[in-house]
């Protein structure tokens, strides 16, 4: 989504979800995608690559339970003050629990070996 905004379609800025669970990664992000736009082509690859990687986290932005997710990664990051909701019986079932959790370790750990989050 920020690749294409951006690359393909001109966009100057971005708005996401996980851009308030992972900044430093969406930042990179968008900083990667102006530099392929000037024509860095070592930047174009890496912003596809870190685009893929965040998938499936940026999709927890397309369903009813978006603020859920995101709430529920920051909590896993150490933002606590996020466990409670307005609604006390809004909720995460346990195993969008543990696939949002599995998702962001993976995510992690690619991003923790990934050569690109330097560039």
């Amino acid at each position: 989504q920020v690749y294409h905004g951006i690359i393909r379609c001109g966009g100057i800025g971005v708005i996401t979800g996980i851009g308030n669970v992972l900044p430093s990664a969406v930042l990179h992000l968008f900083k990667l995608c102006n530099q392929a736009v000037e024509g860095d082509v070592d930047a174009r690859r890496l912003a596809w690559e870190l685009d893929v990687a965040l998938s499936v986290l940026s999709s927890f932005d397309e369903g009813p339970d978006l603020v859920l997710y995101f709430k529920f990664l920051l909590t896993l990051l150490g933002e606590n003050e996020y466990e409670y909701h307005f609604n006390p019986t809004d909720a995460l079932s346990s195993s969008q629990k543990t696939f949002a959790r599995d998702q962001l370790n993976i995510f992690l750990r690619w991003w923790d070996a990934w050569p690109g989050a330097h560039y």
